[in-house]
């Protein structure tokens, strides 16, 4: 199932002049050793480690509410109480991600976002301006939820900067293995991880990530 938010009018000249031919491109990964840690998707900044509340909401960084419910529907319900990890993917970093573990795809909710030039997500992480609620009621977002052999996670793609698109490239109830590429961003953008709270955190915030990095277990 290939899913694509629509495209820009910056999104069309970055495609116009090879910008984002840079972006689209996998890559082989060490996704590490064979064990049931699961492993960063994306590249990139660990910008918030937060709770997710007993309605499904999420609390950003600073303090602003965002409903998970917006993001994959009905399926919010399998996170209530659990955790999330916001990590912020700069120009500078890989733009594609890959499936955490082993597992499968259930369910994919696009949204395409209201903002005619969306949120940059990046101004958070460099002057401290809160965007992280704002972009994802704003940009675009592409939310999935991924079922391990025990429990389920959810990924949820945002789009930022002035391009916004993002792409998926995977087929629902299909079983993918550990470090599968699974769908890539447009230049600037972020991916919010939702997950049960028994999982351990072994990553800490302001943290750079790689792909196939060790971040639960």
């Amino acid at each position: 199932m290939k899913l694509s938010t629509k495209n820009s009018l910056f999104g069309r000249i970055a495609d116009y002049v090879g910008l984002n031919k840079n972006f689209h491109q996998y890559q082989k990964i060490d996704v590490g050793p064979d064990d049931s840690a699961l492993i960063s998707p994306v590249e990139g900044r660990v910008v918030h480690i937060g709770n997710i509340d007993e309605n499904g909401v999420l609390i950003s960084k600073h303090n602003k509410k965002v409903q998970l419910e917006d993001l994959i529907g009905n399926h919010y319900n399998q996170f209530v109480g659990g955790k999330f990890i916001n990590i912020y993917l700069s120009p500078n970093n890989l733009h594609f991600w890959v499936t955490p573990c082993d597992g499968m795809f259930t369910y994919t909710q696009k949204n395409e976002g209201k903002s005619v030039i969306p949120i940059y997500i990046g101004l958070e992480y460099l002057l401290g301006i809160e965007m992280f609620s704002k972009a994802i009621k704003w940009n675009a977002t592409i939310g999935s939820v991924f079922q391990t052999e025990k429990f389920p996670i959810a990924m949820i793609a945002i789009g930022s900067l002035n391009v916004n698109r993002i792409h998926t490239d995977y087929e629902e109830m299909q079983n993918y293995k550990k470090g599968t590429p699974c769908g890539y961003f447009s230049i600037g953008s972020s991916m919010l991880l939702c997950f049960p709270n028994h999982l351990k955190v072994l990553i800490d915030e302001g943290a750079d990530v790689k792909i196939g990095q060790r971040i639960l277990n």
